[in-house]
């Protein structure tokens, strides 16, 4: 047995992917308070490794306070076996953090205070004590059993129990706010903060604890040809929370699926001195497409990013820089990625209904880690929402009348 204190003593999030990667187990139980993408995208691909080699993964997570996104579940559902939603209409809040795994003659515990979030998994100030459990030890074969009877009284709460077992399901939870996607919320949390921005500052910036790179998705991905002479700034992802949003209006293409990333951008409120989007002009920065990693002036740049939307990963989505009869002056993004089974995000955007999905919205990147993004599409009418929550707002372009975007 030994404790975790997290960040000092370990990672939980490192080590559920090592234990998801050993052939001592077949099963996982996870039984958490909260879920959001942070965590699970930065877990995902070990879930699917160890699903393919035969092994289960029942999750069990609450939906109180806010602290489970739409886009978590709509993850965790492609990548559990059992989703199942507890949730109590009183105040009684849904607040266990356990981590079971179980083998064939030995399992390992793991109970704490670690939700399924990047700050739970990684980058929080976490405790959590780790129990080996052998079928051949009387007393630990007790507390297995104590584990497991916690499992089947939760599925015995009837009508406080919700096995999730459709995209259907997770919708309506959204529609009637159980949920939230993890954008509006940190719309919400931005302007909270700008409100409180004047306030004395009277702690420190806690420990040093990072998020993990994502190989797999690195080596799944072209990276981006950048040329030889100019760099692109970076920007370091933090929480994983970074996030850009642009007004999309009409769109071109012929799904109407082409963004317009600008060289520079006009400057309507906020200050970006001091940051990658630092022209070093007054009332002007560097553009849209910085925020993906290419020099606005580098048009020989091409990339290729990944956008995780509603769950499932799209490759090959290009950034480049049109010539000739195709050229307007300013980068695009060609959001026309295949995923890993060959469906196109095109074919995702239809089956939401509208002819052109993304025609009229505000479209929001999160940056999970280098060229690797999750997208989500709100409403045309919640852009007075966003352009109130950014830290800085500009026009997508160097024009007063370009479409808007912000920095969350």
């Amino acid at each position: 047995m030994k404790i975790m204190n997290q960040p000092f003593s370990g990672q939980l999030g490192d080590c559920l992917i090592e234990l998801l990667s050993s052939s001592d187990y077949h099963t996982l139980n996870i039984a958490v308070a909260f879920a959001k993408n942070s965590g699970v995208l930065r877990i995902k691909d070990s879930l699917s490794k160890f699903r393919g080699r035969g092994g289960v993964v029942n999750v069990y997570v609450g939906v109180d306070l806010g602290g489970t996104s739409y886009e978590a579940l709509t993850a965790l559902l492609l990548h559990s076996d059992t989703l199942n939603v507890v949730h109590s209409e009183k105040s009684q809040t849904f607040h266990s953090k356990v981590y079971q795994f179980c083998g064939e003659n030995d399992g390992l515990l793991v109970i704490g205070s670690h939700n399924l979030t990047g700050g739970g998994l990684w980058t929080n100030f976490e405790s959590s004590v780790h129990i080996p459990m052998s079928l051949k030890n009387a007393g630990e074969c007790a507390i297995a059993k104590n584990v497991a009877d916690y499992f089947e009284a939760l599925a015995a709460l009837d009508a406080s129990f919700m096995p999730i077992t459709s995209q259907e399901e997770i919708d309506k939870l959204l529609r009637e706010g159980y949920v939230t996607k993890e954008v509006a919320s940190l719309v919400r949390r931005a302007s909270e903060a700008k409100k409180n921005s004047l306030r004395e500052r009277l702690f420190g910036n806690g420990a040093p604890a990072n998020l993990p790179l994502l190989a797999s998705i690195e080596k799944e991905v072209s990276p981006p040809a950048v040329s030889a002479t100019v760099e692109a700034a970076t920007i370091d992802a933090g929480d994983g929370n970074q996030t850009i949003w642009f007004e999309t209006r009409e769109m071109t293409g012929g799904s109407r699926n082409i963004l317009d990333l600008s060289k520079r951008s006009l400057v309507v409120n906020g200050d970006p001195s001091g940051t990658p989007f630092d022209l070093g002009e007054a009332k002007f920065m560097r553009g849209g497409v910085e925020f993906f990693g290419l020099s606005p002036t580098a048009t020989d740049q091409i990339a290729n990013i990944t956008i995780n939307f509603e769950g499932e990963d799209y490759f090959g989505n290009k950034i480049l820089y049109p010539e000739g009869n195709n050229a307007n002056g300013t980068w695009r993004l060609q959001i026309k990625g295949v995923n890993s089974s060959g469906q196109k995000i095109t074919d995702a955007f239809r089956a939401e209904g509208e002819a052109h999905y993304l025609v009229r919205k505000v479209l929001t990147f999160t940056k999970v880690q280098g060229d690797y993004f999750y997208m989500s599409v709100f409403q045309e009418s919640d852009i007075e929402d966003f352009k109130e929550a950014s830290s800085i707002l500009a026009r997508n372009g160097s024009t007063s009348n370009a479409r808007f975007l912000g920095l969350l």
